[in-house]
């Protein structure tokens, strides 16, 4: 058997134990039911077909997003795809979906607060969470920078639901990276979301990611040495936004992505995630990439997925 044949049957057969924790289950559903009840108080041009829109986080935070809308909207009503961009990035421009709006569908793209694009935050950060986002409060579950973007993307979700243009059963949840994870999250959490796209995903195995210090880990772990007495909180909070324990929830058809090469979400990681999801699965696997993933290749390959499940 050729060495990738090898690697890849280990890694299906990984079984990695869940961490959830007993109020797992009650945490989201209060988060949840306040992204559903908290008014999202959209902002800006609601009549026209590319939206530059804000809406408000759980905290009051405009959450800044484009809603682009294709030419098919005008006559019916569409399908929508949530863009989740990757760390550090932003919520693009509206000429980077060009192949979704050609493909008939309409897209979301919200901010990830305080990276790259122009969304602030109304939720202060304490001065401990120096070694990137997810450390950011990190030892106060229910005011974590984590807390604050996962609520924000769930309420794009309502957002793509009470958009009269969408078709509200056909939500696509899509991103690479930090967005993959968020994708899977999404996926998990709502099951309105009727399907998922998940670049070599983030948020997977979270224990895994700080041991060997892979991408964002390597800044969990420089948390915990300087404030090691905060350890278990941590691990505890951690545990509510590793898709390990949210990805047995997801109901929707999901294709996932992994680069046999990978040192930021490390293939085992995104396994480790993959083989909790009950749902229709396919793993896209590329031999020779990095965290880049499958790239333009790929992204063929979610276009097909979304026309085979969603129709033109």
């Amino acid at each position: 058997m050729p060495q990738s044949d090898s690697q890849i049957a280990k890694l299906e057969a990984l079984d990695v134990p869940q961490t959830k924790r007993p109020d797992f289950d009650v945490f989201w559903s209060d988060a949840i039911r306040r992204c559903e009840t908290v008014p999202l108080n959209v902002k800006g041009d609601t009549t026209s077909e590319v939206r530059d829109l804000t809406f408000d986080g759980l905290d009051g935070t405009p959450v800044h997003t484009w809603l682009l809308l294709p030419p098919e909207a005008k006559v019916k009503t569409v399908p929508v795809l949530i863009h989740c961009h990757g760390a550090n990035r932003s919520r693009g421009k509206p000429e980077d979906f060009a192949d979704w709006l050609a493909a008939g569908c309409a897209v979301i793209s919200p901010d990830f607060r305080l990276q790259r694009g122009t969304t602030g935050s109304v939720t202060t950060f304490d001065g401990d969470g120096t070694s990137g986002w997810w450390t950011l409060n990190l030892n106060n579950l229910s005011h974590s920078y984590l807390y604050c973007v996962w609520t924000d993307f769930l309420r794009a979700v309502r957002l793509a639901r009470e958009t009269p243009e969408i078709d509200r059963s056909r939500i696509a949840v899509a991103g690479h990276s930090q967005g993959g994870g968020m994708a899977l999250g999404l996926a998990a959490l709502d099951r309105r979301v009727a399907l998922c796209m998940a670049d070599v995903p983030s948020s997977c195995w979270m224990e895994n990611r700080i041991a060997t210090r892979s991408g964002g880990g390597a800044g969990i772990a420089d948390y915990l040495a300087a404030f090691p007495g905060r350890a278990e909180t941590v691990r505890r909070n951690l545990s509510y936004f590793d898709n390990i324990n949210l990805a047995p929830q997801i109901i929707c058809p999901a294709l996932v992505s992994c680069g046999m090469q990978d040192t930021i979400c490390p293939p085992e990681c995104t396994y480790a995630a993959y083989n909790k999801i009950r749902s229709a699965k396919e793993m896209a696997i590329y031999p020779q990439a990095g965290h880049e993933g499958g790239g333009r290749i790929h992204l063929e390959r979610k276009l097909e997925f979304l026309r085979r499940n969603f129709g033109k």
